[in-house]
C-alpha cells in the first residue's frame, strides 16, 4: 500500500510538473499577464491582440523552451521597453538597449572608457582628484571640483546602505559649498531605488516641490487605473546645495535616472543637456510564469507636474548635444566640454533663479512682522503650501512705495491692466506649480482645534511675480468672520526685503480692500 501511494503521488507530481511546463499554457499565461497589467500599449503603439493572433499558431505542445523564449521576446520587442524582461534564471535588470546612446557604447568596457575620458577632460580643465563613492563592488560614481565648479557623477541609485549614501552626499555638499555651479552627470545611470534618488534631490532643493504624478493599472480593462498619486521631493540633510545645475543625460539614463531628470527639470535653476533620457518611468512589476520563468513589465504611468508624459520619449533637454563613439575614442567629451562652457556663461543668471521669494517672504513675516507684532499679534498657522495663483499688485498701487515710484514703468502698467481684466486663466496659471515652503516659528504648522480657532489666522502664500528688478509676494491672512489682511512683501533682485505693506480685508464690503 505504501509503495502504491508513493507511486501515485509521484505520478501526480510529474503530471503537475508537465502541466506547468506546457508551452501552450505558458503562452496563454504570458499573454494574459501583459494584457492584464501592462500600461503602455497605446503609448508604444502595440496592438497586443494582434500579437496574440500572430504568434499563437506558432505554439504547440512540442515547442521547446528555447523556441518559446524566442517567441516571447519577439512579441515584446515592438514595445522597445527596457523595463520589460523575460528571464528563465530570475535576473531582471532594466536595460537601455533600445537607445541610440547604447548603440554607440554597448559594452561595459566602452562605458568605462567613456567615464575615463570624461574625468581626464575635467583634470585638463583644472578639476581636482575624483573622489569615488564607497560602493564596492559597484561603481556608483563620485565627485570632484575646480576652484569654481563641481562635478558629480552618479551611475545608479543604490549599491550601498542608504545611510552610507546619505553620508557621502553630505560630504559632497560640504566639499561644494562655495562653488558657483554643478555639473550632474547621469548619462550612464542604470536606475535603482527611489529612496536614494530622494536623498540626492533633497539636497538640491530648499522647498518641498511637486514634481509629478503616478498611477498603476488595477483592472482587467485597459482603462482601469488606480488614482493618481502626487510625487513631491522634500529637502534632505542639514546642508543644501542650492546652486545652478546642468544635468547631463542620454538614452542610457534609465528608470530612476529618468525620474531624476524629470524631477530636476521642475527646478528653475536646473538645465538639462545632452540627449533625452530613455523614457522608462514605470515601476517594474514582477510576475512568474507556470514554468518558473520570471517576468518584469511596466504597470504604471508617470507624468510630470503639468501632467505631461515622457514615456517612450524621454525627458527632453534644454540644450541638445549628441554623443559619438569616435569622439570618445579620440579622447574627447564634447558634451561635457560644451555643458561646462554653458554653465560658466549662464551661472550668474541661473544663480538668480535659486532665490525662493516665497520662502524669504514667509520667513521674514515670521521673524520680523509677526514676532514684532507689526501687523498685530494674532497667531498665524500655515501648512506652507504656495497655493494661491497670483500676487495682485493693483490694491497696493497707492500704498507701496516701490509701485508708486515705478508707476511710469511699462511693465508695472501692463501688470495693472492685466489684473483689471483678469479671467480664470490668469488665476490658474500656476495651478500645476505647487510647492511647500518651510514654516518657521512662531507660525504654527497646524491649527489646534478648537482652542485657537478664534485667535488664529490662516496664512496662505501666493506665487511671486518679478517685475523690473523686484520680486513681489503676497501673504493672505484669513481671520474668519469675513475679515482678514493681505500683506505685500517686496524683495530686490538679490532676495533682500526692501518693503512691506498691508491692507485689511472685509469680504462683506463692496470694497474688499479697505
Amino acid at each position: 500500500m505504501t509503495i502504491l501511494v508513493s507511486w501515485l503521488l509521484g505520478s501526480v507530481a510529474a503530471s503537475a510538473n508537465f502541466t506547468d511546463k506546457d508551452p501552450e499554457r505558458n503562452f496563454e499565461a504570458f499573454w494574459q499577464l501583459f494584457n492584464r497589467y501592462y500600461a503602455h500599449f497605446d503609448t508604444r503603439g502595440v496592438d497586443w491582440q494582434q500579437q496574440y493572433r500572430r504568434f499563437r499558431p506558432s505554439i504547440s505542445p512540442s515547442t521547446s523552451d528555447e523556441a518559446l523564449l524566442t517567441i516571447f521576446n519577439q512579441m515584446v520587442a515592438p514595445l522597445r521597453d527596457g523595463h520589460v524582461v523575460i528571464s528563465p534564471t530570475g535576473d531582471l535588470p532594466a536595460s537601455a538597449k533600445y537607445a541610440r546612446f547604447y548603440q554607440e557604447f554597448p559594452t561595459k568596457d566602452l562605458q568605462t572608457q567613456f567615464h575615463q575620458v570624461s574625468l581626464a577632460f575635467l583634470q585638463q580643465r583644472g578639476f581636482g582628484q575624483f573622489v569615488p563613492f564607497q560602493s564596492a563592488p559597484y561603481n556608483i560614481g563620485g565627485y570632484c571640483r575646480s576652484t569654481e565648479y563641481g562635478y558629480l557623477q552618479l551611475n545608479g541609485f543604490g549599491g550601498m546602505p542608504l545611510t552610507a549614501f546619505a553620508r557621502q552626499l553630505d560630504d559632497m555638499v560640504a566639499a561644494f559649498s562655495d562653488v558657483k555651479g554643478l555639473i550632474l552627470d547621469i548619462r550612464i545611470n542604470g536606475g535603482g531605488s527611489p529612496a536614494y534618488l530622494g536623498e540626492l534631490i533633497g539636497r538640491l532643493t530648499q522647498v518641498k516641490r511637486l514634481v509629478g504624478y503616478g498611477r498603476a493599472r488595477i483592472g482587467k480593462k485597459s482603462y482601469e487605473y488606480g488614482p493618481w498619486t502626487s510625487y513631491y521631493v522634500l529637502p534632505r540633510g542639514e546642508r543644501k546645495l542650492i546652486k545652478p545645475i546642468v544635468v547631463l543625460t542620454s538614452g542610457s539614463t534609465i528608470s530612476a535616472g529618468d525620474h531624476c531628470a524629470l524631477y530636476l527639470r521642475e527646478f528653475p535653476y536646473v538645465k538639462l543637456a545632452g540627449e533625452q533620457s530613455n523614457g522608462i518611468f514605470s515601476p517594474m512589476l514582477g510576475k512568474r510564469l507556470p514554468n518558473g520563468w520570471e517576468i518584469a513589465l511596466s504597470d504604471g504611468q508617470i507624468v510630470d507636474a503639468k501632467r505631461v508624459s515622457y514615456e517612450a520619449k524621454g525627458v527632453p533637454v534644454d540644450w541638445p548635444l549628441m554623443h559619438h563613439r569616435n569622439a570618445m575614442l579620440a579622447g574627447h567629451d564634447p558634451v561635457l566640454d560644451s555643458s561646462l562652457m554653458y554653465l560658466q556663461a549662464n551661472a550668474p543668471l541661473l544663480s538668480m533663479l535659486t532665490i525662493c521669494p516665497e520662502q524669504i517672504a514667509v520667513t521674514f513675516y515670521a521673524d520680523s512682522l509677526l514676532s514684532q507684532k507689526i501687523y498685530g499679534d494674532v497667531t498665524a498657522y500655515s501648512n506652507g503650501l504656495v497655493e494661491e495663483d497670483a500676487t495682485l499688485l493693483t490694491p497696493f498701487a497707492a500704498k507701496c512705495l516701490s509701485l508708486k515710484s515705478a508707476n511710469s514703468s511699462q511693465a508695472i502698467q501692463r501688470r495693472f491692466q492685466t489684473e483689471q481684466r483678469a479671467d480664470s486663466a490668469f488665476y490658474s496659471q500656476n495651478v500645476q506649480n505647487r510647492f511647500y515652503v518651510n514654516v518657521p516659528a512662531p507660525i504654527k504648522k497646524h491649527l489646534r482645534w478648537p482652542f485657537t480657532k478664534r485667535n488664529a489666522r490662516r496664512l496662505t502664500v501666493a506665487h511671486h511675480i518679478k517685475l523690473n528688478d523686484n520680486y513681489y509676494v503676497r501673504l493672505h491672512l484669513n481671520q474668519g468672520g469675513w475679515q482678514g489682511e493681505t500683506v505685500l512683501i517686496v524683495l530686490d533682485g538679490s532676495g533682500h526685503v526692501i518693503e512691506h505693506c498691508a491692507l485689511p480685508i472685509d469680504y462683506l464690503s463692496s470694497h474688499i480692500y479697505r
